[in-house]
């Protein structure tokens, strides 16, 4: 008898959670992401350091534009890239054909490698200071943003 009323229980939870408003559950994705640095592109780089902070490292492309570089560590027993300029490298080895559904548009490059504890983040600045051009890679994720939001 109790296992009969616990058991019931158990599933009047499960559907509850399972139906409640049917909201479906969102988790970040590589296709998120791209779409989080989109946002930035065409955009005045202030307005990327209001949001993101300051870059972890900035430095001149070979083009003349500055490159805006930030890393997120997954923990911190995490290498950080930026301690290691090895690790840095312009133009990022972020390869398109490898990447998601969704990862890539015409001006942001993303490239989810689920294996790195990181994610590196490359912002390209130009002459004017506005972000044109977008490099990620590594395991980067963010919610994926929906029309009612």
């Amino acid at each position: 008898m109790k296992f009969s009323i616990f058991l019931g229980v158990v599933v009047l939870v499960a559907l509850s959670l399972g139906f409640g408003g049917c909201k479906t559950i969102q988790l970040p994705t590589g296709k998120g992401y791209t779409a989080l640095c989109q946002t930035y592109v065409g955009h005045d780089s202030g307005t990327l350091v209001d949001s993101w902070g300051g870059p972890g490292r900035t430095f001149d492309a070979p083009s003349g534009q500055k490159v805006f570089v930030y890393v997120e560590t997954k923990s911190e027993y995490t290498m950080n890239p930026l301690a290691h300029t090895a690790l840095i490298e312009y133009p990022p080895n972020v390869d398109g054909r490898k990447s998601a559904p969704g990862e890539v548009t015409p001006t942001v490059v993303g490239q989810s490698v689920a294996a790195m504890d990181y994610c590196i983040t490359y912002f390209e600045i130009d002459k004017k200071n506005l972000v044109r051009k977008v490099f990620w890679k590594g395991d980067c994720r963010s919610l994926e943003k929906t029309q009612a939001q």
